[in-house]
């Protein structure tokens, strides 16, 4: 006679005991996802309740504490697992954890905003200082010829500085509108040779003195470093 086929066995037909011994070995866990599905929740139950049964066993049972052991029922936890679980659990970690995403990206995005606000910060305040070392008379190339090879070099570096500030966008309008007539006086220098004439100088001078251009890179960094307009 040929043997009958040999089946796994239906939780639902163990006893208590052998229930538990079947949690943890899930590869004796029965083919019907329904079922499986829920073995994976009391096993996850178990596990939580070996690590933290004392404590709840004190909060919730009357009389002294006793020992937890595997005597604790199936149904016992089936009972836990509707009560505290989805209550103290489930409801207070998914809470747990989009606070901690909210506040990642909180953190993150005025991480972005320091770093963006330092730059043009930095823009600025090199700007101003260019204008101001641009009113000094420097070392002659030749008669009539003023050495400006320092502030066409420092002219060029604000002025792809200037081209990632405007590819990034503004912290403010203001800052924008400051950066774009900073940035055309900025292509002048930048562009020269590095002894100009000094009737060139003087346009740029003069150029520089008709738009206030330092006093807008000053009140520009004043406005981002929150020491007012």
């Amino acid at each position: 006679m040929t043997p009958a086929p040999l089946h796994r066995p239906d939780p639902r037909l163990l006893d208590e005991a052998r229930g538990f011994e079947l949690l943890e070995q899930p590869e004796l866990w029965p083919e019907d996802p329904t079922q499986q599905a829920e073995l994976a929740e009391l096993l996850e139950l178990h596990l939580a309740l070996g690590c933290h049964g004392p404590v709840l066993a004190e909060s919730l049972a009357p009389a002294p504490r006793t020992r937890w052991t595997s005597s604790w029922t199936l149904a016992a936890a089936a009972v836990l697992l509707v009560a505290l679980i989805p209550a103290a659990y489930t409801v207070q970690h998914t809470q747990s954890l989009r606070a901690q995403a909210q506040d990642t990206a909180r953190l993150e995005q005025l991480a972005r905003k320091r770093t963006q606000d330092r730059a043009w910060i930095a823009f600025f305040r090199q700007s101003s200082s260019l204008l101001q070392d641009f009113e000094q008379n420097p070392a002659l190339c030749k008669k009539g010829e003023e050495d400006r090879r320092q502030e066409r070099e420092t002219a060029l570096v604000l002025l792809e500085a200037s081209h990632q500030l405007a590819a990034q966008g503004a912290p403010i309008q203001e800052a924008e509108a400051t950066r774009a007539n900073l940035h055309a006086w900025l292509s002048e220098v930048a562009f020269e040779d590095d002894c100009l004439s000094v009737e060139r100088v003087r346009e740029l001078r003069q150029w520089a003195a008709a738009h206030n251009l330092e006093g807008q890179a000053e009140r520009m960094e004043r406005r981002l470093r929150g020491d007012g307009a």
